[in-house]
């Protein structure tokens, strides 16, 4: 089963962060991230994806920029995506939204 799928599969929200080692606003992202991750527990998956990594994922979602999040519902489908720096709330705001 590969990366997508296996993202599909799961009954939970994903939250997707695309970033990469290089990008200062990745880098300025990823304590908000880990704050989110903390604040949601079990209610959502989140998954980092370095783009840099080879990681299918960064094409299956036509990742162009960086940092690019993206909300995955319980189905797997696509229902939010942001390109660039976001607060805490808001990625908290969609999260809970699904829950």
């Amino acid at each position: 089963m590969n990366e997508l799928n296996t993202l599909k599969a799961t009954e939970k929200p994903v939250l997707l962060q695309f970033s990469a080692t290089w990008c200062g606003p990745c880098k300025m992202l990823s304590p908000i991230i880990d704050d989110v991750e903390r604040k949601i527990g079990g209610m959502a998956t989140v998954k980092r994806i370095d783009v840099d990594s080879g990681s299918q994922l960064v094409v299956d979602f036509f990742i162009r920029s960086v940092p690019t999040l993206v909300i995955l519902d319980k189905h797997g489908d696509i229902y939010w995506r942001h390109i660039g720096l976001v607060s805490e709330k808001e990625i908290l705001k969609r999260i809970e939204s699904l829950t």
